[in-house]
């Protein structure tokens, strides 16, 4: 582990709000200086640096003066454009003292569920990297409803799942989430005297005893975000660091394998390619329930999906899209494409597969099963 963090080529740092602006909402400008100086530090050493932060709604909100607890969506995206306006000119300004060039890559869900878009900016991301320059990442909140509505079928929910999608596209080989507590706690901190600092995770079986409720004063996600973040990445291939960013030199600190607080999240086995997309950046559009023995057969055995086996479906999806995989209990399995809509689905859930065609009236089916092993990513598959 220390060795592969030290020399971890490709890193890919995550900025919460609580970082970004201080208590009274203005800009951190000290803090990020300091950042920024230490990530062109690690760019001397022949790193590539990418930057997703958070907190131009927040510093939005305080530059106009709006101290209402909730906002409406309007008025959400208003200070998005306000705020990343701000935040920009600071990173820019910043990276330029250190004869550094930045980009600003404002990304919607889109960007990732369309196969073709994942692509094309997974060639302007390495493009970018080619010319040295700093990408300064950010969720397009101005403009996307669902990005800041949370909607979790579809949307990233929070800069951490975007951070950890952007690792997992480029192959990245460390990820550091920066907030302001030092990692993943036995319980939460705030409420909880006595809960403990985990150091390390190297199974997340280990995670489903942790109290992970709470949220941020002006940022949407929670530690929550920030574990589902983590195992984006693991099984994606990439080691992930949850620490606070108001410890002193902790980029530096870190990449140098030195002793930190903080969360390690150890890498998993990486789901390969295609697969990579369709389970963890394609977002889903339904969800199918399924009971025991379809779960045992799809963990277990590496089987396609049969209808005898699905007892619930949730949704209005459509042939070919993506639907998560669920078991009775709401745990998400993986995610697949689905060959049939969710009204067909419902008509054939609970059946044998040969009563497939009788049911739906067709002649020239080609297939009998609901989602077929090629086109489904199991999560379990790939956990160490």
């Amino acid at each position: 582990m220390l060795e592969n963090v030290i020399q971890a080529k490709r890193i890919v740092i995550k900025l919460g709000t609580q970082i970004v602006i201080q208590e009274d909402g203005s800009l951190a400008e000290d803090r990020l200086h300091s950042l920024i100086s230490q990530c062109a530090q690690l760019v001397c050493e022949g790193r590539n640096v990418l930057l997703v932060s958070s907190g131009a709604v927040g510093l939005g909100r305080q530059v106009l003066n709006l101290k209402e607890p909730k906002l409406a969506l309007a008025e959400k995206q208003a200070c998005a454009a306000v705020g990343q306006n701000l935040l920009m000119d600071l990173y820019r300004e910043s990276f330029e003292k250190h004869q550094l060039v930045t980009a600003q890559l404002l990304l919607t869900a889109l960007d990732f569920s369309d196969r073709q878009r994942y692509l094309n900016l997974k060639e302007t991301f390495k493009k970018l990297l080619d010319f040295g320059v700093i990408p300064v990442i950010n969720e397009n909140d101005t403009v996307s409803i669902t990005e800041i509505q949370e909607d979790k079928t579809k949307s990233f929910g929070d800069n951490d799942k975007l951070s950890a999608l952007v690792a997992s596209k480029l192959d990245a080989d460390l990820l550091i989430i920066l907030t302001n507590v030092a990692g993943i706690y036995t319980q939460n901190p705030l409420t909880h005297p006595d809960a403990a600092l985990i150091p390390i995770i190297e199974g997340f079986e280990q995670l489903k005893e942790i109290g992970l409720d709470g949220k941020s004063m002006y940022g949407r996600g929670g530690m929550a975000t920030k574990v589902e973040a983590a195992k984006i990445a693991s099984m994606s291939g990439v080691h992930t660091l949850i620490a606070s960013g108001l410890t002193e030199n902790i980029l530096l600190d870190a990449c140098q394998g030195k002793d930190i607080p903080g969360t390690w999240i150890m890498a998993q086995n990486a789901i390969p390619g295609r697969k990579r997309w369709l389970g963890l950046a394609s977002g889903y559009n339904g969800v199918v329930v399924v009971n025991d023995g379809a779960k045992q057969a799809l963990v277990s055995k590496g089987a396609s999906l049969l209808p005898i086996g699905i007892v619930d479906v949730q949704g209005d999806f459509q042939s070919r899209q993506i639907v998560s995989i669920q078991d009775e209990d709401g745990i998400e399995l993986g995610r697949g494409l689905i060959h049939f809509s969710a009204q067909e689905t419902r008509q054939i859930q609970g059946q044998q597969s040969q009563e497939i065609s009788k049911i739906l009236g067709l002649n020239d089916l080609d297939h009998e099963v609901v989602i077929h092993r090629d086109n489904l990513v199991i999560y379990q598959e790939y956990s160490v």
